[in-house]
């Protein structure tokens, strides 16, 4: 097995290398974006953020923040930062400007380098294509200075190269669109539960102000 995937490599010519780097800077992206989604934004945010506004409502700030903790997904940290600014005494307005400006910063991290997966697919298939037409120009360049006796394996080692590289390309580039397709739906769904969860949590602190304000009214009318 190992000796037919080295030959098919090496009948593959120059551009197989190419190839091969563009596969193994997309497995760095994959391994890393993986990495982001199952274990640095891994969190549940609806729950995340209901446990929040619960801690929150109990008067349990620093229990709240201590789950929170100091690093962690978008959802983690911009809830961090609404918790943060309710202990500092600041108002619902405050919160949410105070979340909104470090969402510019936070959100795009769902979506961060995925744009390299589909980039490099399009590399590894055009690799691929011009491997096949340097395969091509070899073929018909040395059936011109070939002896007769040679030319049949001059151009079955040319056409062999084109084919190769060919083959490999889109071996690399079909899984890497299926990879940036599945990782893409995964962002823009942690996109959106992340951004309900924050909403939830803005609103929470919205109405529990209007609430302590509602009741500083009454006490004032008595």
């Amino acid at each position: 097995m190992f000796t037919t995937a080295a030959q098919f490599f090496q009948a593959g010519g120059p551009m197989m290398w190419v190839i091969l780097i563009v596969a193994a800077l997309a497995l760095a992206v994959t391994v890393e974006r993986l990495t982001f989604f199952m274990r640095t934004a891994a969190d549940d945010a609806g729950e995340l953020g209901a446990t929040t506004a619960r801690q929150i409502n109990d008067n349990e700030i620093p229990t709240a923040l201590e789950a929170l903790g100091e690093t962690g997904g978008p959802a983690r940290r911009l809830m961090r930062r609404a918790t943060e600014t309710a202990w500092e005494g600041l108002g619902a307005v405050e919160i949410r400007q105070s979340v909104e400006e470090l969402a510019m910063r936070e959100m795009p991290r769902y979506g961060r380098r995925l744009n390299y997966l589909a980039m490099l697919a399009n590399v590894a298939t055009l690799a691929g294509l011009l491997g096949t037409i340097f395969g091509l120009q070899q073929s018909f360049g040395s059936l011109a200075i070939a002896e007769a006796a040679d030319k049949s394996s001059v151009l079955a080692a040319g056409i062999s190269q084109a084919m190769n590289t060919t083959a490999f390309g889109l071996m690399v580039a079909m899984p890497l669109l299926a990879v940036h397709s599945r990782l893409a739906s995964l962002a823009e769904r942690r996109t959106e539960d992340c951004d309900a969860a924050v909403v939830k949590l803005l609103n929470f602190f919205d109405a529990r102000e209007r609430q302590y304000a509602n009741r500083q009214e009454r006490r004032t009318a008595v």
